[in-house]
């Protein structure tokens, strides 16, 4: 199956960090696909977003440092609390 692209996308800004976003279906249930470690972004769902957007609105999200998401440059900003 090919990868989907989103239906839309967006970002949220705390603390002046930006984190991308994007949204796929429009279920009226949502799944939300969360970074599996620090440095994979939203792409990494790409295998698993065609099927369930079907069925439910999924989002999935570019962790800070990665895709479209900011890269802070202190590294306290990538401790756990802040992902």
């Amino acid at each position: 199956m090919r990868a989907r692209l989103p239906d839309r996308e967006g970002d949220v800004v705390r603390d002046g960090v930006r984190t991308h976003y994007y949204v796929y279906g429009a279920g009226e249930r949502t799944i939300l696909l969360m970074p599996t470690w620090s440095l994979v972004h939203a792409r990494h769902w790409k295998g698993q977003v065609p099927y369930l957007s079907r069925y439910y609105r999924v989002i999935t999200v570019d962790g800070r440092g990665n895709g479209r998401s900011d890269r802070p440059a202190e590294g306290e900003a990538y401790r756990d609390h802040e992902f």
